[in-house]
This record gives structure tokens, C-alpha cells and sequence, in this order.
């Protein structure tokens, strides 16, 4: 058993460490990375309009356009008034969870970091509002008390089922609303901003949920939780919209919720913000027992999930009944009936309020609409015990020798006036590093380890896959190159591998001249060849690489093998002999390490050598249809010579391989030239002339009038901005900006920018020209 504990442990310091490094890379601040003097827009809905809980209704019809858009900005304003209250249970139940945790791991340090993101998360709500000039419409007293016995009394999976069901449908809904132009630009930062950062701990709370419920528990405790992750996704997404939002834009309440309750727009939103929540749960056995009809109740599932069984057979999907079968089961959990000798967490009615003395309960009435809860418990004995305990003569004096005052009258500490705007340093600025070391691999090639400051170190922090861009002047004349990092993510050691190209200039003053103490001017790394990686992760990678192709692959296998011990890398490794082979030593004794989940094989075009590890010859179709044929590969990752990679990524698709499944980066002439020395292609026919350049750059706004057939980079280079750029062959895809107003000419090459960037209106910036008179990017987007 200590052997199980221990290794669940080491799994959760993994991945909170690997949290925690995310964090650090890439959080906000909510007084400084928002703009709240920035003007509103006036007639911008805060959601899209089919989100809005009328869309599509009679009623939708009868409203004006002033109306729709209003209605939209209330809705949103309840959506964010829920959100903060989420966050409140959020907080004391990850904080209830780390109370007994040991101060030095880094669970518990990544439970801290999760509360601190919660609480900008809630600020930034608040004064979304408040900037906005919305109202805090509040969710019913019955839902309120109900929260307060959830954070009180739950525990196990659902509660962080709990915290997933809110974060993962309000993160669907932000998704929405800060990709859609149409909606008011400070609705979609605070949401882009809640998105990025809250992607970690759904990831948290997800991988907290399947190790939970790895270990098993008994029928009854399964039983029990399921019930509580049911009404806990009903709670949550019956609170979203208030009905105070109908009043406000001067409809009738009764009339709009009705419509709103009937709307099949309403219950399709509500599918697809729980699509991925809901699969989750189901996969995790989260879902059944006789009150999962909640979750067809509240349409976070439809009838197709419920007619392939997801929630089980028989089981009732009416509100009342399903409320009822709750109720049954929840009165039976140890623990609930203790809520009458009250509780802490209680202490406190609101901002500013004395707590009241208990009231005279009144007699039960059959007519009170909120007399009773949905679990058929009144209000008064939900609240009369917690109001006791406020009221106690204890309570009151330690909040008299405490000095203890609700929030709502400390003040503002951190007022934006109090907060000096500073300008974040960049992480695409270039820097003078030093070599600190140079290794010979082969007779042509090296591999070299740069120096990094601490100061730098987060700036130069990679991913698997990534590359850095090395500056140097050579033979007079300044020149860019971009090489791939080949050390794990977990070492961050900023180390690059090196073959001379016959002809190659840059790469000849690397292997032959470059020594240790010599400094180069380095760009951050860059880069989009690699994908997420997950402990829980059992997949099949599998790379194809060609001479000096292998420097990100080394990197993505030594990481996968290290991050993910459930899966497994298959690597075809193409080269002239086996001298020519780099990396070949660090390669055997990787195979060695991980003799179980790696497999080497060696192909080399002048042969030589015999045995398992080595074939002659090419990596040809047949070769990597045969890998293919597997079917159980998750990722291909493709780096080498063009003609090779691009000849295999046919391959591939020719033998049914998902293009989403291909990873390719091009090895061939990346970084030669340096600004302006380029070979000069003429420029399309659509180009305009006498054009203007503004640009978005680090907090900088430029603009230009570009020279007649200049590239978009190099006029934007001519401003004295240092912006990112390396193999000018549409490769590295470091100048890649957004056309914000205005066209561009259609790329000239595109060898990295999918399909879905294009679309999105992303360019590489050195294969295009201005298309109209006016033109505006965003290098930062």
C-alpha cells in the first residue's frame, strides 16, 4: 500500500510542478492587463445574440434591437455574478483540501496559486461590472443556502466535480464570447483572460477526479456521490441566468422565463457548454444512480445520451421526480443532519452586515414560493443554525478582539492609481547569451549549450519541439538562424544541435568557428511542434527524422518517455552512414533506459551496418505504411530535408492517417538571409501601392507607408521594432501577425499556419504584401 500512496504522490507533485511552471509562464493581472478606461461600445452585445436565453422565442421577436443587446449585457452580468459566486465555493474547498497538506510540496503550493488565480478571477468579474455599469444579479436564496452546505459538507470526487461542472461550462461560455467580434472587447479580454488561466486547474481538477476514482469506493459512497455531482450540475446551471435580467430590460418576468424555460436554443446552449464536462464524468462512472435524471432535467445531456444509456436505464428525467430521488439519497449521507449544530464557514452574512438575530420562525406556508428548498428543506432550518452560531457570544467577541471586518469595508488596497502601469518585458526580445559549452557530435556537426541568467530564465523557458533563433555577424554581414532545442523540458538546459550545410555559411561559423565564451544574440524560443502532455496519457508517438531533423524530436521523446509513463515513442531515423548518425550515443542509451516504451530503428542510404536497430536503404512508403497499418499511433511528428518530410506526410494520408495527427516541421533553408537581403520575388498584382502599415507590437503602435513591392515584415522592421522573424521561407512562422482592418496579398508560400489560423485571418508577415490602402496588424495576437 505504501508503494501505491508513493506513487500517487510523486504523480500529484508532477503534475502540480508542471502546473505551477505554467503559471509562472503565462498568468495575468487583473489592475494591469486589462485596460478599464478604454471606452465601451456602444450597441455590443456582452454575449453572442443566439447564446441569449430569448434568441429564436416570440418574444425575441417583439424586443428591439436596443433590447436584444441590453438583455445580452444582463445575461452576461448574471453569468459573471455566478462565476464570482463559484469561485467563493471554489476557494474554500480547495483551501478545506490543503489544509493538511505539507507546506513543502508542490501540491500544496500549486492549491495556494489555484486560490490566488481565483481570487484575481473574482476581482476581475467585480469590476467588469462595475465598469460595465451592470447590476450583481444574485442567484435565489435557495441556491445560495445550498452552496453553502455543498462547500461545507461535500468531499471526494464531487467536489471536485463540483468545481469542474462550473469551471468547464463557464470556461465553454467564454470560449464563445472572446472569439466573437461582435461582442463588447472588454467582455472578450476579461473572458480571454479567465480562459487561459483556468485551463489549469480544470486540468487539476480532472486528473484529481480519475485518480479518485481509480482507488474504488463502496456502493453506498459511489451512490452518494454521484447524487451530489447530479443536483450540483443542475444548481449550477440553473443559476446562471437570474430572472432579474427579463425585469431589467423592461419585460414581463413570468412571461420570459417561461419562454426562455421552452426555448430549444436555451437547452442547446446548455448541451453544448456541458458536451465535454459531462463525457468527462460519464467516463469516470460520476453519472447514475436514480438522480441522473438532473442531468437531462437541466439539458446539459440530450435524449441522444440519454437513448444510449448514458445515465442508465428506467431512470426518471423529470425535475420533480429526479429532485425527489436526490433528496432521498442525500437525507441518508452521514454528516448532512450535523448542518443544525451549524457551521464556520457560515460566519458572515454579506459586506458590511451586522448578522441578525433569528427571527420567530413562521409557520410553514404551502403558497410561499421559496418556503421550501428543492430538497424539501425549509430556508429557516437551513439558515436559523448558521445565524446562531454568527450571533453567539464567542463569535461575536472574537470578532471584536480580532478587529475582524467583512471586506466590503476595508477599502480598495490595490486601486489602479496605487498600481504603477508597467510594460511586461518581452518574451520575444533578443538577448546576448554566452556558450557555455560545444560538443562534437560527427565530423560536421556539434551540439551547443548557451548560458542563461536567472533574470533570463523564464524568457527562455521551452517547450519540447521548440527552437530558438541565433544572431551573429558573419563575414561582415549579420545573420539569422533558427535551430531546434534537444534537451527535455524537464531539464531546461537551452542546448541546440548543429550540421554543417555544405555552402551554409551560418552553420559553417558554428560547427567550425563558435567557441565556449563567445556571445550570440538569441531570440526566446518559438515554436508550435509538440503537443500537450498529460501523465495520464498512454499513447504511441512516433517520429520520422532526417539528419539534423532529429534535434526536436530528441527533445519531444526524451520528454514524452519522462512526462507520460503510460506511453510509448517509436523513432525512423534517417541518415547518409553511421558516421553521419547525431546523437547517436544519447539515442542508445535512451533505448537502453527505456527498453519497454522505445523503439530505434536507423536507416541509413549507404548501409553498413546489420541487426535489429539498422535497415539500409530509404524511409520509404512501404516503411511507414507498416508503422501506419498499427492503427494506434496518437502523433506523428515529421522533421528533415522538405522533400522528405513532405514525401512522408502523403504518405500518411494516403494510407487514412488524420492530418490533425501529423506534425511536421521543415528542415531545409531556414534563417539565411538577413533584413532586406532576401531574394527578391516580385510582388502579386493585387499588391497595393503607396500603401500604409499600422501595427500592434509589445505595447508599441507603429505606422509606416511602405515602399512599392515591400514585404509587410520589412517594412515593419524599417520602424526599429524588434520583431520576431528567422527563416523568411514561410517555415519558422515567427512573423506571424492578424489582419486586423484592411487586406493582405494572398502568402506567397505557407509552410506552418493552419488552415483554421488562416481563416482566422493570420499571416506570415514575410510572404505578404498590402493588398488596400490602409492596413492593420497585431503581432500579438
Amino acid at each position: 500500500m505504501t508503494g501505491v500512496l508513493d506513487d500517487r504522490f510523486e504523480a500529484a507533485e508532477k503534475i502540480s510542478n508542471r502546473l505551477l511552471k505554467s503559471s509562472i509562464k503565462q498568468s495575468f493581472d487583473p489592475w494591469t492587463d486589462i485596460d478599464w478606461e478604454a471606452p465601451l461600445v456602444a450597441d455590443a452585445p456582452f454575449l453572442p445574440l443566439n447564446r441569449s436565453t430569448l434568441y429564436g422565442t416570440d418574444l425575441w421577436e417583439e424586443m428591439t434591437p436596443e433590447q436584444r443587446i441590453e438583455l445580452t449585457r444582463h445575461e452576461s452580468a448574471s453569468i459573471a455574478s455566478s462565476g464570482i459566486w463559484f469561485e467563493m465555493i471554489l476557494m474554500q474547498l480547495v483551501l478545506r483540501g490543503a489544509y493538511d497538506l505539507d507546506p513543502r510540496t508542490a501540491h500544496m503550493h500549486w492549491a495556494l496559486t489555484e486560490i490566488a488565480d481565483e481570487c484575481h478571477h473574482s476581482i476581475m468579474f467585480g469590476k467588469a461590472l462595475a465598469r460595465t455599469g451592470m447590476p450583481a444579479h444574485r442567484h435565489s436564496k435557495v441556491f445560495n443556502e445550498l452552496g453553502r452546505v455543498f462547500k461545507t459538507l461535500t468531499s471526494g470526487p464531487s467536489s471536485y466535480a463540483g468545481i469542474l461542472v462550473a469551471e468547464e461550462i463557464l470556461d465553454e461560455a467564454q470560449r464563445e464570447m472572446m472569439i466573437d467580434d461582435t461582442v463588447e472587447p472588454l467582455v472578450r479580454r476579461v473572458s480571454q483572460i479567465h480562459v487561459t488561466e483556468e485551463a489549469r486547474h480544470i486540468r487539476f481538477a480532472r486528473e484529481q477526479i480519475a485518480d479518485m476514482m481509480k482507488q474504488g469506493m463502496d456502493p453506498a459512497e459511489l451512490l452518494a456521490q454521484q447524487t451530489l455531482c447530479a443536483l450540483v450540475g443542475f444548481m449550477i446551471v440553473e443559476s446562471l441566468i437570474s430572472p432579474g435580467v427579463y425585469a431589467a430590460v423592461g419585460l414581463d418576468t413570468k412571461k420570459a422565463l417561461k419562454a426562455a424555460a421552452n426555448n430549444p436554443h436555451v437547452h442547446q446552449t446548455r448541451a453544448d457548454w456541458g458536451k465535454k464536462v459531462v463525457e468527462f464524468l460519464g467516463e469516470n462512472n460520476l453519472i447514475g444512480g436514480p438522480a441522473a435524471g438532473l442531468w437531462r432535467a437541466s439539458y446539459l445531456m440530450t435524449d441522444a445520451d440519454v437513448d444510449r444509456g448514458v445515465i442508465g436505464k428506467g431512470v426518471d428525467t423529470g425535475t420533480a421526480a429526479a429532485l425527489k430521488a436526490a433528496a432521498a439519497v442525500l437525507t441518508n449521507i452521514p454528516g448532512l443532519h450535523k448542518l443544525n449544530r451549524g457551521t464556520v464557514a457560515g460566519i458572515g452574512r454579506g459586506p458590511g452586515k451586522t448578522p441578525k438575530k433569528p427571527k420567530k420562525p413562521k409557520a410553514p406556508s404551502s403558497s410561499s414560493a421559496d418556503s421550501k428548498s428543492a430538497l424539501g428543506l425549509s430556508i429557516s432550518d437551513l439558515t436559523d443554525p448558521i445565524r446562531t452560531i454568527t450571533d453567539s457570544s464567542p463569535v461575536q467577541a472574537l470578532r471584536r478582539a480580532t478587529g475582524f471586518l467583512p471586506w466590503g469595508l476595508i477599502g480598495d488596497p490595490l486601486a489602479p492609481s496605487e498600481r504603477p502601469r508597467t510594460k511586461p518585458e518581452s518574451s520575444k526580445s533578443v538577448h546576448r547569451l554566452t556558450v557555455a559549452d560545444i560538443q562534437k557530435l560527427t565530423s560536421d556537426s556539434v551540439a551547443v549549450t548557451f548560458s542563461v541568467p536567472d533574470d533570463l530564465a523564464e524568457t527562455y523557458r521551452y517547450v519540447q519541439g521548440q527552437h530558438i533563433t541565433i544572431e551573429a555577424l558573419v563575414g561582415g554581414e549579420r545573420l539569422r538562424r533558427s535551430y531546434s532545442v534537444c534537451s527535455p523540458v524537464s531539464a531546461q538546459t537551452l542546448r541546440v544541435g548543429v550540421k554543417k550545410v555544405p555552402g551554409g555559411a551560418f552553420s559553417t561559423y558554428v560547427v567550425d568557428t563558435l567557441t565556449a565564451g563567445d556571445e550570440v544574440d538569441v531570440v526566446p524560443p518559438a515554436g508550435r511542434f509538440y503537443t500537450e502532455l498529460d501523465a495520464i496519457n498512454t499513447h504511441h508517438y512516433v517520429g520520422v527524422a532526417g539528419g539534423s531533423g532529429i534535434t526536436p524530436i530528441l527533445s519531444i521523446l526524451t520528454s514524452v518517455l519522462e512526462e507520460e509513463p503510460g506511453s510509448r515513442f517509436t523513432l525512423l531515423y534517417a541518415n547518409r552512414d553511421r558516421d553521419s548518425v547525431m546523437f547517436f550515443d544519447e539515442l542508445a542509451d535512451l533505448e537502453r533506459l527505456y527498453s519497454d516504451r522505445l523503439s530505434i530503428l536507423h536507416v541509413l542510404e549507404e548501409g553498413g551496418h546489420s541487426g535489429g536497430a539498422f535497415a539500409n536503404g530509404r524511409i520509404d512508403a512501404d516503411r511507414l505504411a507498416a508503422v501506419a497499418s498499427s492503427s494506434d499511433v496518437a502523433h506523428w511528428f515529421l522533421c528533415g530535408p522538405a522533400p522528405m518530410t513532405e514525401a512522408a506526410r502523403d504518405t500518411l494520408r494516403a494510407n487514412d492517417v488524420a492530418s490533425s495527427t501529423i506534425h511536421l516541421e521543415l528542415f531545409n533553408t531556414i534563417g539565411a538571409s538577413a533584413p532586406g537581403k532576401t531574394a527578391t520575388k516580385a510582388a502579386p498584382a493585387d499588391a497595393a501601392t503607396g500603401a500604409q502599415l499600422r501595427f500592434s507590437f509589445e505595447g508599441a503602435d507603429e505606422t509606416i507607408r511602405l515602399e512599392d513591392g515591400e514585404l509587410l515584415l520589412d517594412a515593419a522592421l524599417r520602424t526599429g521594432q524588434d520583431i520576431p522573424w528567422s527563416c523568411r521561407e514561410a517555415v519558422c512562422g515567427m512573423c506571424r501577425a492578424k489582419v486586423c482592418s484592411g487586406q493582405a496579398t494572398p502568402m506567397l508560400e505557407n509552410h506552418t499556419l493552419t488552415d483554421d489560423e488562416v481563416e482566422a485571418g493570420f499571416i506570415l508577415t514575410c510572404q505578404t504584401h498590402a493588398a488596400t490602402a490602409e492596413l492593420q496588424l497585431d503581432y500579438d495576437a
